[in-house]
């Protein structure tokens, strides 16, 4: 995929997750939930940035994988 394509299909596909997670948290209230865990690699940027803007913050917690890198863990209260 060139550029411009890249590009575009970013585009088309911006706020999809961040929509989808707000489903699963209003879903996560209305089950009588308290509290909400979420793991996410290190470099992940994107998913760091959704996750953020869900209102979960980084925790102190985290898991080293020689291959695969660092999980990160978030919580956010409901």
């Amino acid at each position: 995929m060139g550029g411009r394509e890249a590009a575009v299909q970013r585009e088309l596909w911006a706020g999809y997750a961040t929509e989808a997670s707000w489903s699963v948290l209003e879903w996560a209230r209305s089950s009588g939930r308290e509290r909400l865990w979420a793991t996410v690699w290190d470099r992940n940027l994107a998913s760091r940035r959704v996750l953020a803007e869900l209102g979960f913050t980084e925790t102190d917690r985290t898991e080293a994988d020689p291959v695969r890198g660092t999980t990160l863990f978030t919580v956010r209260e409901l």
